[in-house]
């Protein structure tokens, strides 16, 4: 970042077969960045349902990625970022394909960054529930002391965080070379909290902008999966990638659980047992 001239930044979006949706979030991106970016999209389509050439329409100078069809979210922002590195951007931005941002949201978390005053700071942006103005995704901070991997979303009066949600989150370049991107070890879960938890263990600091980004109901789906347990929905649960794969959730708590990991890795799946 020289003199007068706008920092660069890499939009990251992977998506899945919901074109309308994916539509919806990038064209609200102009009025979110509002001039505070030189800012260039990489879009991973995993799809079928023809989203690639729709935005290639609209947006004619994105970079776009296709997808093997089972990268999930972890696997194809893996790759989006694999592709943005060769740009040299100064900033990359996660972003939900689901997530439509407010005006100057983007503009907002560069504020943000620069108030940090510290470069190596990462800025999260939350999004509410529409119905009931309660926090959907964002920030994260430990919730227990004897347990190192149970978090919860940070009050009003908090902005430090321990990890975050991937909907919306401001990256430094710095950060790419240092912390690295998204891990391979995960396809879909556990990416973006594996993320947050690497670049703090390297002194960087995580904060939230308290003003909301956007918008956005929380993914019920899998809430109610666990909610009415059948073996089928165990089998789903436990193998499929958006649940809780075993060797994924293994390998997340031997990292980052500290002494007491198996029992963390033992729990989770008590708790769903008991489910019914």
């Amino acid at each position: 970042m020289v003199g007068t001239h706008p920092p660069k930044l890499v939009v990251l979006v992977t998506c899945f077969n919901r074109k309308d949706v994916t539509l919806e979030a990038l064209r609200a991106l102009p009025a979110a960045i509002n001039d505070s970016f030189k800012s260039q999209l990489v879009l991973v389509d995993d799809g079928t349902d023809g989203t690639s050439e729709a935005v290639r329409n609209e947006h004619p100078e994105a970079i776009l990625v296709k997808g093997s069809g089972s990268l999930f979210w972890n696997g194809g922002m893996r790759l989006a970022w694999q592709t943005a590195l060769a740009l040299s951007p100064d900033f990359f931005l996660w972003l939900n394909d689901d997530t439509t941002l407010r005006p100057s949201a983007i503009a907002d978390l560069l504020k943000e960054y620069r108030h940090a005053s510290n470069p190596r700071t990462i800025v999260v942006g939350r999004t509410i529930d529409p119905h009931t103005r309660a926090v959907s995704y964002g920030g994260l901070v430990r919730s227990r002391i004897v347990s190192r991997l149970n978090f919860r979303f940070l009050t009003e009066q908090e902005t430090e965080c321990h990890t975050m949600n991937g909907n919306c989150v401001l990256i430094p370049a710095i950060a790419a070379k240092e912390v690295g991107i998204n891990s391979e070890n995960y396809r879909h879960a556990f990416g973006d909290i594996d993320y947050g938890l690497r670049a703090r263990r390297l002194g960087y600091r995580i904060i939230e902008l308290k003003q909301p980004v956007a918008q956005q109901e929380p993914n019920q789906k899998f809430e109610a999966s666990i909610g009415s347990l059948t073996l089928s929905n165990w089998r789903f649960i436990t193998t499929n990638a958006k649940g809780i794969p075993w060797r994924e959730w293994y390998r997340f708590c031997y990292e980052f659980g500290g002494p007491l990991w198996p029992l963390n890795f033992a729990v989770r799946y008590l708790k769903i047992l008991r489910l019914r």
